[in-house]
């Protein structure tokens, strides 16, 4: 009988990236280390890195929006001069 020998994997993602992934993976009911398992696989298995979109495209659409909010700037308000100064910025327009 032989013993599965596990390899503990450790990565850096871009957040933005890693929080949109993670948002699909978990509306289609698996974890990270459950798709990185998977894709190891076929990858083994195949020699080909398989990439295909399983969502929907509201799914994919929100996932978009969760990596792109990480590009919006934000602001500190934390007086009624800083308040005010924000509420009148037109942002240039």
């Amino acid at each position: 009988m032989s013993t599965l020998i596990k390899k503990r994997v450790q990565y850096s993602v871009d957040e933005a990236i890693s929080e949109s992934a993670e948002y699909i993976i978990k509306k289609v009911g698996l974890t990270p280390a459950s798709v990185f398992s998977m894709v190891m696989a076929e990858i083994a298995k195949t020699g080909r890195i398989p990439v295909s979109n399983q969502i929907s495209d509201d799914d994919f659409n929100t996932a978009q929006l969760i990596a792109l909010s990480h590009n919006i700037p934000s602001v500190k308000v934390s007086n009624t001069k800083s308040a005010q100064a924000f509420l009148n910025d037109d942002g240039g327009y």
